[in-house]
């Protein structure tokens, strides 16, 4: 079986480095990382080069993994190929569309990042991903992160963030899945709350949960084994 990881915003596929040696060796896996792409205004046209880079390996009916803005990728490409998903995995993310105050954020956020650039940006926004414990007890890393992650362009995250804004809404596509969807939830997010997450997951045919309370938006790094454990039993159930 095929998986396709997908990264974040602010981030690139080198999120997954460190996790998925704890995923089963008899899975195949494969990361598409489009931390680089500019030009794009919508998630669709990130859909399309997901499209592309599964063609070009020959992968015919992945499980497709996304991490925030990985998931939105990957719900845009599940609804519009259902029939060639075997299965989805939304790593801290959500099916909703942004509101108009959230629209109005992203404007900024934009208008900041190519004013001020992506050190200015990155510096300040890469550590709310994680709880307040975790920064805390982690300051190393998020320095590391934040310098590596400093370096992404300014004009592929300013195409993320109007792409994030334009995505369409997919509460009424959630439904329509007959495949596995599993969601992980952190209690601690602030981008993804709970409360809404969990009412996505009442409108899923085959739902699958992992609840995570000391977390906030980023498990891969903050509790790697629990999400690498229910990962891989979800993979190996009859459900996936």
């Amino acid at each position: 079986m095929d998986i396709v990881w997908i990264h974040g915003f602010g981030e690139d596929s080198s999120v997954w480095e460190d996790f998925l040696p704890a995923i089963h060796s008899y899975y195949t896996s494969h990361v598409f990382d489009h931390a680089g792409f500019t030009g794009y205004v919508s998630i669709e046209e990130y859909a399309n080069a997901l499209r592309v880079f599964l063609a070009g390996k020959g992968i015919e009916k992945p499980v497709l993994i996304g991490h925030s803005m990985g998931g939105y990728i990957a719900l845009e490409y599940a609804a519009r190929y259902p029939d060639q998903v075997h299965g989805l995995g939304l790593f801290h993310s959500s099916a909703a569309a942004d509101s108009e105050q959230k629209k109005k954020e992203r404007d900024k956020t934009g208008a900041f990042i190519a004013q001020n650039g992506t050190a200015a940006f990155i510096k300040n926004f890469y550590p709310n991903m994680f709880s307040e414990g975790f920064r805390q007890e982690n300051a190393d890393f998020l320095a590391q992160n934040i310098r590596r992650y400093s370096e992404l362009s300014a004009q592929a995250l300013v195409s993320a963030t109007e792409s994030m804004k334009n995505r369409r809404d997919h509460l009424e596509t959630l439904p329509t899945f007959i495949f596995p969807v599993f969601q992980i939830l952190g209690k601690q997010d602030t981008f993804v709350l709970l409360e809404k997450a969990l009412e996505q997951t009442a409108l899923l045919q085959r739902p699958s949960a992992l609840i995570l309370d000391t977390i906030a938006h980023a498990g891969m790094f903050e509790a790697p084994s629990l999400c690498a454990d229910f990962i891989n039993h979800w993979l190996g159930s009859d459900g996936a």
